[in-house]
């Protein structure tokens, strides 16, 4: 059974009696373990359609399905901790608590998860390891380079050990060289230790670190193809 399903999803949104129509029946399945890109430009439904698949929005009509269950059926408190349990997610812009450590940060989830309270410390160390950032873990975040609060950023997406994680243009405020090492994180997330990556992007250098690509536009998919050769974050191609 696919870990997500979605089938003729659709999306409008309504702002005073005008409707706008966002996603046109989009349908597609993402398999346990795989790393997946949903790429397009601007405008083109990718946003709107990772806010549906992270319990982050509704959708109008059509089916989505996560984990064998239709995501329409969950309501409050049961969403939010599908959120937290089962989810992560990175963004662009951070989103760090300012004037706050390393560790406070990551361990941030755990306030609103069900991980027993005595297990806190070792799994926001083990994130922080997992990211490289051990010896940053007493640090204001306000200190750090933009690679390296994304990278806290995924260790706090980590701590609750959630199946799916989702990066929306995670290297959109970074340099290349930054942006290289938080796609070779990702790509180790994925490959060496088993979590689901959805990748929003723009980029076509940034998916083709996925396994599989999906291009959207206009609120359609326009194609959907695995990548038979992965990009190396060194500029080389790592086959499949």
């Amino acid at each position: 059974m696919p870990l997500i399903e979605v089938t003729n999803l659709e999306k409008t949104y309504v702002n005073d009696d005008v409707e706008t129509p966002v996603l046109h029946g989009v349908s597609f399945n993402i398999e346990r373990g795989e790393f997946v890109a949903l790429m397009g430009p601007s405008g083109s439904g990718k946003s709107t359609l990772l806010h549906v698949l992270g319990f982050l929005d509704g959708y109008t009509s059509g089916s989505y399905r996560f984990d064998g269950k239709e995501a329409s059926t969950y309501e409050g408190d049961a969403t939010a901790l599908i959120r937290n349990k089962k989810l992560g997610f990175i963004f662009q812009s951070f989103n760090l608590l300012p004037h706050a450590s390393v560790s406070e940060n990551v361990a941030l989830p755990l306030l609103y998860s069900d991980v027993p309270e005595n297990e806190w410390a070792k799994r926001t160390i083990d994130a922080i390891e997992i990211v490289g950032l051990t010896h940053r873990r007493d640090y204001d975040t306000t200190r750090l380079s933009g690679g390296e609060k994304q990278r806290v950023a995924i260790a706090r997406a980590l701590v609750c050990n959630p199946e799916v994680i989702f990066a929306d243009e995670p290297t959109g405020n970074l340099d290349s060289k930054s942006g290289g090492a938080i796609m070779e994180t990702l790509q180790n997330l994925n490959e060496k230790h088993g979590h689901t990556i959805i990748l929003i992007t723009h980029e076509t250098y940034t998916a083709e670190h996925a396994g599989r690509i999906i291009r959207i536009k206009d609120g359609l998919i326009e194609s959907d193809t695995i990548v038979t050769k992965r990009r190396h974050t060194d500029g080389g191609v790592l086959k499949k």
